[in-house]
């Protein structure tokens, strides 16, 4: 049976509930080189890929289409997402729950935004 899991817990809560923060090793093996489609926060979609290098380039259910950095801090596990425009920039640590990716920030202490999807290499940019 799949465990539930309530985003309204304080961080270390969730690691209690037996979901494990990636490293940044891990990190980097789930997203580089990946287009990958996920939900915000607020509840839109969007659809990212994110190269070699972290660089990445977006597009959203609304139309909206930005380029940006993805940086992976090795020595405390983190991401920092910097979009040139737009878009918000954040950094969090990475969870696995269930197969996807929930980031949690850092700054806010709330849970940020889920990467459902993954597909190796770059695809078409379409939500």
């Amino acid at each position: 049976m799949k465990k539930m899991i309530d985003f309204g817990l304080i961080e270390p809560m969730i690691k209690e509930q037996g979901y494990s923060q990636l490293s940044a090793n891990e990190l980097k093996e789930r997203i580089f080189n990946k287009t990958v489609r996920g939900e915000y926060f607020i509840g839109r979609i969007f659809v990212t890929y994110i190269d070699n290098k972290g660089n990445m380039e977006g597009v959203n259910d609304l139309g909206s289409h930005h380029f940006g950095k993805n940086i992976i801090d090795m020595d405390n596990d983190t991401l920092t997402t910097q979009w040139d425009s737009g878009w918000d920039n954040w950094t969090g640590r990475a969870y696995d729950v269930d197969g996807e990716i929930k980031f949690f920030d850092t700054s806010t202490l709330v849970w940020r935004t889920t990467f459902k999807f993954f597909e190796n290499g770059k695809k078409k940019l379409k939500v």
